[in-house]
C-alpha cells in the first residue's frame, strides 16, 4: 500500500488530495506499490537551510529530495514493512514564482515539483 504524507503550514495552501494522487501515479507507473513518502511544504528560510545543511550550497532551490534507503545512510528496510522512500520539500513561494511566471495554477506547479522529486527518490536524474 501507498502511504503518502503531506505537510504544510496554513500559509501555504494546497489541494493535498490532488498532490497525493500526482505522487501516487508516478509511484504506480515505476512499479513502487509498497511505499511511504513524505512531502513537506516549505518557505524560503526553511529551504536555504536544507539547501546549506545538505546541499553545501546557498541556492534557493524549488524541490530538494532526501532519499532514504541506499548505501549511502546504511538504511535496512525491516521485513514486512513498506519500503520508506524517503522526503521531499517544495518551496512555496519558489512555487508561487513559477506559477505566475507561466501563468499556471499553483496546485499544478506544486504537482510537477512533487512528482520530479519522487523521480529523485526513485533513483531517476537528470543532467
Amino acid at each position: 500500500m501507498l502511504r503518502i504524507y503531506i505537510t504544510r503550514q496554513s500559509r501555504h495552501p494546497a489541494n493535498t488530495k490532488l498532490l497525493k494522487e500526482r505522487v501516487r501515479r508516478v509511484l504506480t507507473e515505476r512499479g513502487a506499490t509498497d511505499c511511504k513518502v513524505s512531502i513537506a511544504l516549505v518557505g524560503e528560510r526553511k529551504m536555504r537551510e536544507l539547501g546549506k545543511k545538505y546541499m553545501k550550497d546557498s541556492i534557493l532551490h524549488e524541490v530538494l529530495s532526501f532519499p532514504a534507503s541506499g548505501e549511502k545512510n546504511g538504511f535496512v528496510q525491516p521485513a514486512g514493512e513498506p519500503l520508506i522512500l524517503g522526503d521531499i520539500a517544495i518551496c512555496y513561494p519558489e512555487a508561487r514564482k513559477i506559477a505566475i511566471k507561466r501563468n499556471r495554477m499553483m496546485d499544478d506547479v506544486i504537482g510537477e515539483l512533487a512528482e520530479h522529486g519522487t523521480l529523485h527518490l526513485l533513483g531517476i536524474h537528470h543532467d
